[in-house]
């Protein structure tokens, strides 16, 4: 997949929070996002997404991708287990609870699993986000701050799954730290 962001431009109220925005990225790669609060890494996102539209500019290279994506919330079924959550998005097959459970457990305790979300800390929530995202087909994952709750120990895990997970694909990933970029072996980009 190559897509390919030209002049790219959006305003909230008058103020422009995406100013000529041009970049060019290939599956293969981790792009990781970075900027201050307000810099317009999510609405970036939010345009790629079709959830807003650009002002003006063009983006090429989506027409026929599947994109996913973690949100800056987590957006789950707080009545449903995390099971049932994943599933939920997956492709129809007989085998979904079974590939459900195995994923989520390299990144969640066991008995975590059959409780419904809104019992689950907000960094086990984070991971059943990020791997719903992964568990359905995709061309392109955006990630907007990811590792939000997460401690050291467990980033790294989910970053050793994300990598694993998204390999060969186009991974754009919002970010504050630094270290993060590395952990990725990602590409920095500076909005």
């Amino acid at each position: 997949m190559e897509l390919v962001i030209r002049k790219l431009c959006k305003s909230f109220d008058g103020h422009l929070v995406l100013d000529q925005v041009s970049l060019h990225l290939v599956s293969g790669n981790i792009y990781c996002l970075m900027g201050p609060s307000g810099s317009g890494k999510t609405t970036l996102f939010h345009i790629l997404l079709g959830l807003v539209s650009a002002d003006s500019g063009e983006v090429n290279g989506l027409a026929k991708e599947r994109i996913s994506a973690v949100f800056q919330e987590n957006r789950l079924c707080e009545a449903f287990t995390p099971v049932e959550n994943v599933t939920m998005v997956m492709p129809s097959s007989g085998n979904n609870k079974r590939k459900a459970r195995e994923a989520l457990k390299r990144l969640l305790p066991d008995e975590s699993l059959d409780r419904a979300a809104s019992t689950l800390s907000g960094g086990m929530k984070r991971r059943v986000a990020i791997i719903r995202a992964l568990m359905v087909p995709f061309d392109m994952v955006i990630m907007d701050e990811p590792f939000t709750g997460l401690d050291e120990e467990t980033k790294q895990q989910v970053i050793t799954y994300i990598k694993e997970q998204s390999a060969g694909k186009l991974v754009l990933i919002s970010t504050h730290q630094e270290e993060d970029v590395q952990l990725l072996n990602g590409i920095k980009i500076h909005l």
